[in-house]
């Protein structure tokens, strides 16, 4: 009896590990199953100012839901602001006094320019008195020498006594007359002639004002270089102000705060982490033995041991290097001696519809059925 027992024991463990075996290889024809799952997201984001400063104020925590655009956190911006006022007030000073300095050039232009008219009038109302003058005096020099001799010819008649001396003292009389009317012509002419070299002076002088613009103009260039550096450091001031804010860049939620209101923080420092649950994947680190069979598409259940749920998904991309590829301290094979290891490459997969309670970084189980095995 015990011995048909024994047999019929013997026969039962025979048939069950046939059986085990035939379900291992049929499993491993149509399934990969890998224990080395984590899930990510790939809106993980970590922030930071661009710039140290001390933190006014971070208007979230971890958890809180944010909207995109929404103000996460303010550094200390008073004395930012107060040099935007001082710049500010200098801009405007210095705009005045642009404003004020093109005024001044422009009246000093329309000056001279309307001083130099007049002074061109004058001169050649000069001009013309010159000639009418030096006409005249031809003229009367052209009688002068007429009534000379006329007054020549009337002496010797005179004393031939063939004219009275009444008609001698007439000519005579016209003679220098006509004499001194030249002498004062030509004074008249020397006056007008120095007034002419005035206005000549007077116009030089005006003239030489036009250096005052030029001066006035090289003025206003170096004042318009120093607001269109006060414009730079504005512009530099405002953007350090607007780098004082961290925004939300995506809707999500607050992962992790790693600083506090009041803190003193260097730029660059992590202030929060973010993420968009929207967009959570399964990374999958697959032996590269196990890769036959599996390409994009594939249906893949996936079990999260945080939830001890299962959740259906697909393989959206191999990655086409491996996790060795990217290790800080790879593996020197130079030598030619190195012992040969397995392998894993990452295989993202994505949930066919977006779990709720997943989170980030919660580990599992996933089970590829190989592409090439399905109907």
């Amino acid at each position: 009896m015990k011995k048909k027992v024994i047999l019929i024991i013997l026969v039962i463990l025979i048939i069950g590990t046939v059986f085990a075996l035939y379900r291992y290889i049929s499993f491993t024809n149509h399934f990969v199953s890998s224990d080395a799952v984590f899930v990510k997201s790939d809106s993980l984001t970590n922030l930071s100012f661009k710039l140290p400063g001390k933190i006014e104020k971070i208007y979230v925590n971890e958890g809180d839901k944010i909207k995109k655009g929404e103000i996460l956190a303010k550094l200390d911006t008073k004395d930012l602001e107060i040099q935007k006022k001082e710049i500010n007030f200098s801009i405007n000073a210095l705009n005045n006094s642009i404003n004020s300095l093109i005024l001044q050039k422009q009246k000093l232009a329309n000056d001279i320019n309307y001083n130099i008219a007049l002074i061109n009038n004058e001169f050649n109302k000069l001009q013309k008195n010159i000639k009418a003058f030096e006409f005249n005096i031809d003229v009367l020099k052209v009688k002068l020498a007429k009534t000379k001799k006329d007054y020549n010819r009337f002496s010797r008649l005179y004393k031939q006594r063939k004219i009275s001396k009444e008609k001698l003292e007439n000519i005579q009389t016209a003679y220098f007359a006509l004499n001194d009317e030249i002498k004062s012509n030509e004074e008249k002419l020397k006056a007008i002639k120095l007034e002419k070299n005035t206005l000549n002076i007077k116009k030089n002088l005006i003239l030489n004002e036009k250096n005052d613009i030029k001066k006035l103009q090289k003025i206003i260039l170096s004042n318009k270089d120093k607001l269109k550096a006060l414009k730079e450091k504005l512009a530099l001031v405002n953007q350090n102000i607007t780098d004082s804010y961290i925004y939300a860049p995506f809707s999500g939620n607050v992962a992790k705060k790693f600083a506090n209101s009041d803190e003193v923080v260097p730029a660059g420092k992590m202030v929060l982490s973010i993420v968009n649950l929207k967009n959570l994947y399964v990374l999958d680190l697959l032996e590269e033995k196990k890769l036959k069979g599996i390409k994009k598409g594939c249906k893949v259940k996936i079990h999260i041991d945080a939830l001890d749920k299962n959740f259906n998904g697909y393989v959206s991309k191999i990655l086409p290097a491996s996790a060795a590829t990217f290790a800080i301290l790879p593996r020197d094979i130079s030598s030619g001696e190195f012992t040969k290891l397995q392998q894993r490459f990452f295989v993202r997969i994505r949930f066919n519809k977006l779990p709720k309670d997943v989170k980030v970084g919660m580990s599992g189980e996933a089970t590829i059925t190989k592409c090439k095995m399905e109907n």
